[in-house]
């Protein structure tokens, strides 16, 4: 079966970046596609007023079409470059863009193509917050497609992280890792599950108990996470076997569940640092909430806060 992916390209170094790390990742998978897409923008500056209707309409197609060859040929000769194949290379434009984030994704669907790949720009701390990032756009309206966020530099470290909530969340990643990463040899993938923060029912609640109060409460906290963690434990072994089975050695696949510290979020990304991951799955399914933009979904905060890594969000409905 072909595995496409739309890669969009934007002509800046940091995409030409990110598409090049693709190329290498991909370039000996033979069933992999890439269609690089390129949206060029309106440019209502070539109008003037003494250009009449016709003479605009010619100059500005004529321009546009200019533009957007150039970046294709550029983006497509640096993907050559990286050893991935030119048989496996497609090139679409999109002439007049007004929204590129839209246009991304209707090529998408209209392509039947389940995975949308982009480069992250560089943008300060604060404008990473900003409403209307293309990447971010396109992650949070993309429905059941994958988008991978590419930002690099990326550590090459041979290293895939899977960040499962759940028995669903570890189904799809590990089937989706299985299916577009089992195939490349050396990498080294591990399962992770960061435990929740204890539930308001096992709290004390602000007051003192007595002692054969705590020795009950303490007894139902550890029933309570001796249950969770072997249900963890269950469905992870489901998933190490799924990509046993994709041809990953068994000595490749690791699991591990840690309890949470400072928050789901942000100790999955201090593991990301800390551990120098290359590629990094979470699911998106809370995107799928309409919770306001910059409203805390953890993979919102994920999306806007990992670095030097090869995000992959996976629709885990």
């Amino acid at each position: 079966m072909q595995k496409k992916i739309l890669f969009a390209v934007d002509g800046s170094s940091r995409c030409l970046e990110a598409l090049s790390t693709v190329g290498k990742l991909l370039k000996n998978q033979a069933d992999s596609h890439l269609i690089l897409f390129y949206c060029v923008q309106q440019l209502s500056s070539l109008y003037t007023v003494e250009m009449d209707e016709v003479d605009a309409a010619k100059v500005f197609s004529g321009k546009v079409e200019r533009i957007g060859d150039s970046v294709l040929q550029e983006a497509s000769r640096v993907l050559l470059d990286s050893g991935f194949p030119a048989d496996r290379i497609q090139s679409k434009v999109e002439l007049g863009s007004q929204d590129p984030a839209d246009d991304i994704l209707r090529r998408a669907q209209a392509e039947g193509i389940g995975t949308i790949a982009l480069g992250r720009r560089g943008r300060s701390s604060a404008e990473r917050f900003l409403f209307g990032s293309v990447s971010c756009k396109v992650a949070h309206h993309s429905g059941p497609d994958a988008v991978w966020i590419v930002d690099t530099p990326v550590d090459e470290s041979q290293k895939v992280l899977l960040a499962v909530e759940g028995a669903q969340d570890c189904r799809v990643l590990t089937q989706y890792a299985g299916e577009f990463l089992g195939s490349i040899p050396d990498l080294q993938f591990t399962i992770l599950h960061l435990m929740p923060p204890v539930p308001p029912a096992y709290w004390d609640h602000g007051r003192i108990l007595s002692q054969e109060e705590k020795r009950i409460l303490q007894i139902h906290l550890e029933k309570y996470q001796s249950q969770w963690t072997k249900d963890a434990e269950n469905y992870m072994a489901e998933g190490k076997n799924v990509l046993i089975q994709k041809g990953i050695p068994p000595e490749n696949v690791t699991t591990r569940i840690i309890p949470t510290h400072i928050g789901i979020a942000r100790d999955l990304l201090n593991e990301i640092s800390e551990n120098r991951y290359e590629i990094v799955l979470i699911g998106k399914k809370s995107f799928q909430k309409k919770t306001p933009f910059l409203v805390g979904s953890r993979a919102n905060k994920i999306l806007h806060t990992v670095r030097g890594v090869m995000l992959c969000m996976v629709d885990s409905q």
